[in-house]
């Protein structure tokens, strides 16, 4: 429905951008506090989880005041005001973040890594010093949700045999989401703090994880497996 003032007073969830989405994910979550944005699940669904919420086409979302828009949003996702709720997953995109503009810069991969595990990811998160709060795994779930990252079955070229780690890493929008949050004056994290952790853990582990990697990508297309094998043991298992 429209506002007096000609803008949309609420629009479905997933008609927004993948890193707007975020916002919505304190009042699908039930948790506390002023949440973002006002979410309305239909009857008979509030109790699926976040993950089935974030993909229905009939829950909807609006802002306090005013309407909804991608410029509303953003200002509200980079003021720091929304950021207690949204810690848990924002440590996770951050971090992730982090860790493959770290490898870049620092010559052991270029491009985008997948952490090879969900595990991998928990390590990542020791290793930048973030704080871990509820169900890694979960989060990690509802941040697929959102359509922040990529999350999937480790590779057969990679893992040789199915087993049960998720590959996981940022998309497109979820590199947007940082790009956003590093460029706010004041997000509410420690993201200096973070970067020299991770910068420090991949100077002093540098070519640890070149040597893994450049075996790994030679074992791809030869030896499906190898790679896994060869890389499972890094300090944050790591694949290309």
């Amino acid at each position: 429905m429209p506002r007096p003032d000609g803008g949309p007073s609420s629009v479905p969830l997933r008609a927004l951008p993948p890193h707007l989405r975020l916002l919505a994910w304190p009042g699908l979550n039930g948790r506390g506090g002023r949440t973002p944005l006002r979410v309305r699940v239909p009857d008979g669904r509030q109790d699926l989880p976040v993950p089935l919420l974030a993909q229905l086409d009939d829950v909807t979302v609006s802002v306090r005041q005013g309407p909804v828009s991608g410029a509303a949003l953003l200002a509200l996702l980079t003021s720091g005001r929304a950021t207690p709720e949204m810690r848990p997953l924002l440590d996770i995109v951050v971090c992730m973040a982090l860790w493959d503009e770290t490898l870049r810069v620092q010559g052991v991969f270029d491009g985008n890594a997948y952490l090879a595990s969900e595990g991998a990811v928990d390590a990542l998160l020791g290793v930048a010093g973030a704080r871990r709060s509820g169900t890694l795994t979960r989060h990690i779930e509802e941040l697929q949700s959102f359509e922040l990252l990529y999350r999937f079955p480790v590779a057969f070229k990679f893992r040789g045999a199915y087993g049960d780690e998720r590959q996981c890493r940022l998309n497109g929008w979820g590199r947007l989401l940082f790009r956003h949050l590093v460029r706010a004056d004041d997000i509410g994290l420690p993201l200096a703090e973070w970067r020299t952790a991770v910068e420090r853990h991949v100077e002093d582990h540098r070519e640890q994880y070149r040597t893994a990697l450049a075996c790994a990508v030679r074992a791809v297309d030869t030896a499906p497996g190898e790679a896994w094998e060869t890389v499972k043991d890094l300090p944050v298992p790591v694949l290309m």
